[in-house]
């Protein structure tokens, strides 16, 4: 270090002159006058330097004045003072580290001036505050405690407790509240967010006395630097005159009219407040509708739409332009002016424009509203007119308008809307309910046009929507690929495309598709015999072409269809007509595969002088064309007929090799069906059996609801005309049916057909108080559709003694759902004919089919099973417990509920909150008939388990394999014997081996875990010894709580996981053959497979797991020999939650009724537990935001990051899996952690975050294997999101290039301070979610010693922010996107690196400004004291770094570590550096000098720096107080240096180095400049 100097005593007296003039009289210390920068002198007390003036800090709450809360500053010197590289940071009141949040300063104070910092909010009341010199929202102070500081610096500070004054670098601070740090005492404080009060200081004045400098005031008055006097008096006279005459011309253009939002044209209400006036308007073109008779267009604000809060949201921000000739004009896209008269248009708000143009200035883009279909008609009416992407679930619930007006009708949610006498009672709750949800859920989806598919002049344009092959069925799920715009036309709230859409233009306008619910044949519904009731839709052989007087309706060329009136016939109106009808009913009757069907709506033919079954031979005489045998028969009409009968009839058609007819048929001639059907009954046997199997079948076609007069008459109630009719018929059909029975010498009666009824109506009422059970009902399917409601008008009623022999039911949606379009009566209807032959839209009503049992059948056991149910008490239980009733519907007797264990533990909060006694009495409720024990129940120890939970459980817990410590004496109840429709199931429970290490060992230290194969084959053979003291078994049922490794989603097969080897392997391979079916869990997959039974040829047994949390019931049915109980078949399957809407299942299902009370209990007793506080925050911590929506999962965020470095902390300690680095996936944080009012966490917004439930699992990877980890954040081709961007734990930190190849996109990674090893292991604590593969990150899969810690990631999630409050967000970047990493680098030469995405996009992140490089050798830390070797400038997050390797660095191996303020974004990339013969280094000459003063209790050192070279010259100067850097130092310029620190300063030196290049060689000298110390004391 040269020692030197160069004396110059000119330069040092002008210097020191400026230098005390600037101490002693401004107050400031500025450059001299040869310098073009000033350099700023901080702190000073007393009017001579910057102060903090004001603080409001509770901006936005409650009676907030503004918004957002602000800092002022304010300067009392006479010089300006130059803030940049300043900042204002903040620290929580008990805080004692860092600072939580900081906000840079750039710009200038003036003389006097105030400059104006605004920060956070918490919440939206008040106003908006002055222009501010910096906007901060990162910057979330406490409004009632909380410390403040203006630092010289934009590094976070950290301060000591208690009084603090004299710190370096801090030029003013302010403790308020009850903060631990202040000067001399604290400040007064608001003492709550809703008092409107801001900290004042006194007239400017600095005493460094906090409590006496501030005062509260309620007048709160922001003020920046273009903020003039806050309330200006007026003035008495204009300030001039005004000129006589205008200074110019006028120009031709006029002035912009006063511009009137579209929110302020649409009012909050149902109409414009602004009806009939003329104004003048602006938006972005959203859709166009030139063609289709809309003549309109949509215009929407500017940047408006995105994800709305309805419930603040309350105008609309889209408006319908009512022109043709704009319509054809604009486009969509085109910021436009509207003006024009306002009016409402059948209650749709309208501007008539009379002038409209195209501007040319730039409009920030409309973003398509992502709400859910509003139930509230206030809310609907904030939308209209605006471009909506609709979230959530729809299906079409109406498809009869597709074609005449190509539109459809929607409901919201994941179930149609269901006629409401369907439901309840007419008149009930339920009914009324059913109404409401109508309302609630519908909408339309349009073609936007007005176009009339049905009229003459439109039937050559394709319909919309319908094509041949893609039906679009009621029930049918609706996905919109595009956004649309949600308007009121005809009545109905409707959504539009953004253009008309025709045939020609589907692929890109069409804005939704739809899911094919289409199925092939009726679910089986088992038996030996099979009956169905079919409507057949006027089935007429008797065409109108063979009778005088008809007329009919015809298709687009004028040729006639189906009769339309004039005659009796009412069928087709020729044979071609017929043949394509007939083929649709012969297809559907031939896959209904039923024995026996009852038809309704077919020809009575004598009504034509033929015989009366002609037409019904006719049709089955085409069956059995169709099926090339004799297949098919008739009932024969019996000899006596009613004298009057209808021209349609009932009848019956029957396989004569299945069924025979016992006795004649016979016709219930009665005056109740002077307006309708007769019924028709007849007894059948099946036709190997014998007649104590027969049961009588009465088919039925009641008085329709169409017409009726006096007592007949529409009550308005809900059931139509002929109500009155139909309760007679019904009444008269209950005695016929006895009698029939009676004389048959059966009391097995079917009452089938068209009851024109619906579910709960009166008629049917009579049926059920009459014994008759509605067979239908137990499905959830539906008949028909009306008016965009399903109900079932089509009906099985089962006598108490048939219902014993019902096996099934199911209900064949094959008519009433499909388009009207597919009909044959619409046959070239449309230029797109969707007529095919299959069986769908035979008819307008779906056929039932009913499985029978007759003689002695089978024993069939119905066994429903769930794995690690784990407490799923939400949203979705009700659905659970409806699925599990609807299997136990189709066999009561003969059905047993089990389960594999995890019923409780790693639950959801509703659950947890509340010792999972929901869940226990939801399981209660359902009859759970036992389960085995699994790991989790465990969970608080096995007193817990044989105390709390067994004594709140209906059920056993079984545990086999569970033994006292050091014995084989079973802890644990080991099978249970249930009787199940007299057969006795043993069912034998295990739990996992591994138990052990999965729960606290302290819990189990009184067990042991066996084998839980050799377990289940001990008792085996106990239940089967035939030995009754050790109990016996018909039929072994094993529940083993363990299962495959993976499953059918996954792609696995049975053989591949019993190769894979295992305990799975063992189960499937070694479990006694005398087990009849398998249940497993635990490993939460899905599958049911036929699994081999071990010694025997060929035989299998089912083995099922159903996933988890109650998605699936697992169902096996065990068909058993009648006499020796042993299994001669059985079915596995997984049965997916239902969609039946939850009020139709609690009506249904008195169980589940018990369960929604239950649910609803539970989930308001966990909203008030949900309350309580579990840590806090000093700022927002949040997912990434774009477009002012968060959860952009392509973006890493400060939420990530941090649930990361909780994963590792947790999993940290060697016993819970020695995790070094923490990882999280994005779409597992569904919440953030917003600071509010207080910044105070509960408990329900921490469960928010991490709402899934998953264990937290370790896993070993390599450092090659964590970099292919990375790399698989780019996801595979054609994913949903191309990039996930994991969260990452603080230690790590990587750099990418996105242009490279797949697979090479990861150019460095940085663990722990060191380039990652790709050979060395690394322990990731991640989500048990990620470990298993999710999120095609399969790299997991290949890891070594995966561990599930027993933890789950609520609970731990919340230990942490209990154990770490309060949190502070960390706005450092762990990825960085880097080009060309530098490699190797001479000595002395330089190389650039460029970066982009520094900056990070959650709440309050702070723009980088600046990058700071490093050059450190390998191995080693930085110094945080050292300096830079290159900074560079940050704009939008990107910078380039031109790093110069200074001369004579050794070679080597660096780390060059780029470091962004003000985030702390750490960059490190490998650099290898190689020494050079470098040219001589001569010196470079400089005049120096260093001196310090103290004034005011303030000293200072100043160190004055001349350039005397000839050349321009870097100088940096180092003292004990800061570092100042000048890179451009010109010939002659002097540079004042100066350090300032509160109370008096030890003797030392100041350090200058200087570099420059004189004659294309670099030159370099360091100067070392002593200087004084200064008093301790107070003022000198």
């Amino acid at each position: 270090m040269f020692s030197s100097h160069q004396r110059n005593s000119a330069p040092r007296r002008a210097a020191v002159a400026a230098a005390l003039s600037g101490a002693l009289v401004l107050g400031q210390a500025a450059a001299a006058t040869a310098t073009p920068r000033t350099t700023v002198l901080p702190t000073a007390v007393d009017g001579s330097a910057v102060v903090i003036n004001e603080a409001y800090l509770s901006g936005g709450s409650a009676n907030a004045p503004f918004t957002h809360k602000f800092v002022e500053l304010y300067n009392p010197t006479a010089s300006a003072v130059d803030l940049t590289g300043w900042s204002v940071q903040y620290r929580s009141a008990t805080g004692t580290g860092a600072t939580n949040s900081r906000a840079a300063l750039s710009g200038t104070i003036e003389p006097g001036g105030y400059y104006l910092v605004s920060g956070g909010s918490n919440g939206t009341n008040g106003a908006a505050l002055p222009e501010a010199d910096v906007v901060a929202p990162g910057l979330n102070t406490s409004g009632t405690t909380g410390t403040i500081a203006l630092v010289a610096g934009v590094d976070p500070v950290t301060l000591p407790t208690g009084s603090v004054t004299g710190q370096p670098q801090v030029v003013d601070l302010v403790g308020y509240g009850s903060s631990n740090t202040f000067e001399t005492a604290v400040a007064p404080a608001p003492s709550a967010n809703n008092v409107p009060r801001s900290l004042n200081r006194t007239d400017g004045v600095d005493t460094d006395d906090n409590a006496a400098d501030f005062t509260l005031l309620e007048t709160v008055t922001p003020q920046g630097s273009s903020t003039g006097d806050p309330d200006p008096e007026p003035t008495e006279e204009p300030t001039e005159e005004p000129t006589e005459e205008p200074t110019e011309e006028p120009t031709d253009e006029p002035t912009d009219p006063a511009v009137v939002a579209i929110a302020d044209v649409q009012g909050t209400g149902p109409a414009s407040p602004l009806v009939g006036q003329t104004v003048t308007t602006r938006g972005v073109v959203t859709a166009t509708y030139p063609t289709g008779g809309y003549d309109g267009l949509y215009v929407q604000t500017p940047g408006s739409g995105g994800d709305l809060d309805l419930a603040t949201h309350t105008a609309s921000d889209g408006l319908f332009v009512y022109s043709a000739a704009a319509a054809a004009e604009l486009q969509v896209g085109q910021h436009v002016e509207i003006t024009g008269t306002v009016s409402e248009y059948f209650e749709l708000t309208q501007i008539t424009p009379s002038s409209y143009r195209v501007l040319d200035e730039p409009a920030e883009a409309v973003k398509p509203a992502n709400v859910a279909y509003p139930a509230d008609e206030a809310q609907r009416e904030s939308l209209e007119g605006m471009l909506v992407q609709p979230a959530g679930d729809y299906l079409v619930t109406d498809n009869y308008s597709t074609n005449f007006y190509g539109s459809l009708t929607l409901a919201s949610g994941t179930a149609p809307l269901v006629q409401p006498t369907d439901v309840g009672r007419p008149g009930s709750p339920e009914a009324a309910a059913a109404v409401a949800d109508a309302e609630a859920r519908s909408v339309v989806l349009d073609d936007g046009a007005t176009t009339n598919f049905n009229s003459n002049a439109n039937k050559g344009t394709p319909l919309p929507y319908l094509t041949p092959g893609s039906p679009v069925r009621v029930g049918a799920p609706v996905t919109f690929t595009t956004p649309v715009v949600l308007d009121y036309r005809f009545e109905a709230w409707t959504f539009q495309p953004t253009t008309h859409l025709t045939a020609e233009n589907a692929a890109s306008v069409q804005p939704a598709t739809f899911g094919n619910t289409r199925t092939d044949a009726p679910e089986d519904v088992g038996g030996d015999v099979r009956l169905a009731t079919f409507n057949v839709l006027n089935y007429f052989t008797t065409t109108g072409d063979e009778l005088s007087g008809c007329s009919y309706y015809t298709d687009r060329e004028g040729s006639p269809l189906t009769v339309r009136g004039g005659c009796d016939a009412r069928g087709a109106a020729n044979q071609e007509s017929l043949d394509r009808q007939e083929a649709k009913i012969v297809a559907a009757i031939e896959a209904l595969d039923a024995d026996v069907v009852s038809l309704e709506e077919i020809e009575n033919s004598a009504a034509f002088g033929k015989d009366r079954d002609d037409a019904l031979s006719n049709l089955v005489d085409a069956l059995n064309a169709a099926a090339g045998t004799d297949a098919w028969a008739f009932v024969p009409s019996p000899a006596d007929v009613p004298a009057s009968e209808d021209v349609i009839r009932t009848a019956f058609i029957y396989r004569p090799a299945a069924i025979e007819t016992v006795g004649e048929s016979t016709i219930l001639d009665d005056p109740a069906f002077s307006n309708a059907r007769q019924p028709l009954a007849q007894t059948f046997a099946p036709a190997d059996g014998d007649e104590d199997d027969a049961f009588t079948v009465i088919v039925n076609h009641f008085k329709s609801k169409g017409s009726g007069s006096g007592e007949d008459a529409d009550t308005g109630d809900g059931q139509g005309a002929s109500n009155a009719s139909r309760v007679r018929q019904a009444t008269a059909l209950v005695a016929f049916a006895d009698e029939v029975g009676e004389a048959a010498g059966t009391d097995e009666v079917f009452l089938v057909g068209d009851f024109n009824s619906y579910t709960q109506e009166d008629p049917l009422v009579v049926l059920a108080e009459a014994g008759y059970t509605n067979l239908g009902a137990t499905t959830g399917e539906h008949t028909y559709l009306f008016g965009g409601y399903v109900g079932s008008l089509d009906h099985v009623f089962a006598s108490e003694a048939a219902v014993e022999d019902v096996t099934g039911v199911d209900i064949w949606n094959i008519n009433s759902v499909e388009p009207i379009a597919n009909e044959y009566s619409r046959y070239n209807y449309n230029a797109t004919i969707l007529y095919d032959e299959t069986p769908y839209r035979s008819s307008d009503h779906d056929p039932i089919v009913v499985g029978l049992s007759t003689g002695t059948q089978p024993v069939e056991l119905n066994l429903l099973g769930i794995n690690d149910f784990h407490g799923r008490i939400d949203a979705n239980t009700v659905a659970f417990a409806g699925t599990v009733e609807q299997l136990r519907a189709q066999n009561p007797e003969g059905t047993a509920f089990l389960s594999v264990g995890d019923n409780i533990g790693a639950s959801v909060f509703a659950s947890a909150s509340q010792d999972d006694q929901p869940t226990i009495d939801v399981l209660n409720a359902l009859e759970l008939a036992t389960s085995a024990v699994g790991n989790h129940e465990f969970d608080k120890g096995l007193e817990d388990l044989v105390g709390r939970v067994e004594d709140a459980s209906d059920w056993n817990h079984l545990g086999a394999n569970v033994y006292e410590k050091g014995t084989t004496t079973p802890a644990l109840r080991e099978y249970d014997i249930l009787e199940v429709d007299g057969v006795r199931v043993g069912v034998i429970g295990t739990v996992t081996e591994e138990t052990p290490a999965l729960v606290t060992p302290a819990g189990i230290a009184t067990l042991d875990f066996g084998d839980p194969v050799d377990a289940v084959n001990r008792v085996t053979e106990q239940l089967s010894d035939g030995d009754e003291s050790n109990g016996e078994a018909d039929v072994v049922v094993a529940l083993f709580h363990e299962g495959a490794p993976a499953g059918t989603p996954d792609g696995a097969t049975l053989e591949e996981e019993v190769a894979a080897g295992g305990e799975f392997a063992r189960i499937v391979t070694d479990t006694d053959a005398r087990v009849d079916a398998i249940f497993t869990g635990h490993t939460h997959k899905q599958y049911a497979w036929d699994a081999p039974v071990p010694g025997t040829d060929g035989r299998t047994r089912p083995i099922v797991q159903t996933g988890s949390y109650g998605e699936n019931i697992g169902q096996v049915t065990l068909i058993l020999d009648p006499d020796t109980l042993d299994v001669t078949a059985y079915t596995v399957q997984n049965v997916a939650r239902t969609t039946t809407p939850a009020a139709e299942l609690v009506a249904t299902y008195p169980r589940v009724a018990e369960v929604r009370t239950i649910v609803d209990a539970a989930l308001a007793e966990a909203a008030v537990i949900g309350n309580q506080p579990v840590g806090s925050v000093t700022a927002d911590i949040t997912t990434a935001f774009v477009d002012g929506n968060r959860d952009d999962r392509s973006s890493e965020s400060t939420l990530g990051n941090l649930v990361a470095q909780s994963l590792r902390d947790t999993l940290a300690p060697a016993e819970r899996g020695g995790a070094q680095i923490g990882v999280v996936n994005p779409g597992g944080l569904r919440a953030d952690l917003r600071h509010g009012e207080d910044g105070v966490i509960t408990y329900a917004e921490a469960n928010a975050v991490l709402p899934f439930v998953n264990n937290l699992w370790s896993v070993t990877l390599t450092g090659e294997q964590f970099t292919e980890l990375l790399e698989q954040q780019w996801q595979p081709d054609g994913s949903s999101r191309p990039f996930l961007n994991l969260g990452l734990s603080d230690n790590v930190s990587y750099t990418y290039d996105p242009d490279n190849a797949r697979g090479e996109r990861i150019t460095s990674v940085t663990v722990d301070g060191e380039p990652i090893d790709p050979a060395t292991e690394y322990r990731i604590a991640t989500f048990s979610f990620l470990a298993t593969g999710g999120d095609n990150f399969t790299v997991f899969t290949e890891g070594t010693d995966a561990r599930d810690s027993g933890l789950v990631d609520r609970e731990a999630w919340i230990s942490y922010i209990e154990a770490s409050s309060p949190l502070s967000p960390d706005f450092a970047r762990r990825g960085v996107q880097a080009g060309d990493l530098p490699g190797t680098v001479d000595a002395g030469a330089s190389t650039t690196l460029d970066l982009a995405r520094l900056d990070l996009t959650s709440l309050g992140s702070p723009a980088n400004t600046e990058v700071s490089a490093y050059l450190v050798p390998a191995g080693e830390e930085r110094d945080p004291a050292a300096a830079p070797v290159a900074t560079a400038p940050v704009t939008d997050g990107a910078a380039s770094v031109t790093v110069t390797v200074p001369a004579g660095t050794a070679e080597g191996e660096y780390a060059l570590v780029l470091v962004a303020a003000p985030s702390g974004t750490t960059v490190q990339v490998p650099l290898t550096v190689e020494s050079v013969d470098a040219p001589p280094t001569r010196g470079v000459h400089l005049w120096t000098e260093a001196f310090s003063v103290k004034l005011f209790g303030t000293s200072q050192v100043y160190v004055l720096t001349t350039n005397l070279e000839r050349t321009t010259t870097s100088i940096t100067v180092t003292t004990p107080y800061g570092t100042r850097t000048y890179g451009s130092v010109r010939p002659g310029q002097t540079v004042i240096s100066v350090f300032t620190t509160r109370g008096g300063i030890p003797r030392g030196t100041a350090t200058i180095e200087a570099t420059t290049t004189v004659e294309g060689s670099p030159a370099a000298q360091t100067y070392v400049e002593p200087y004084r110390g200064t008093s301790s004391w107070w003022w000198f």
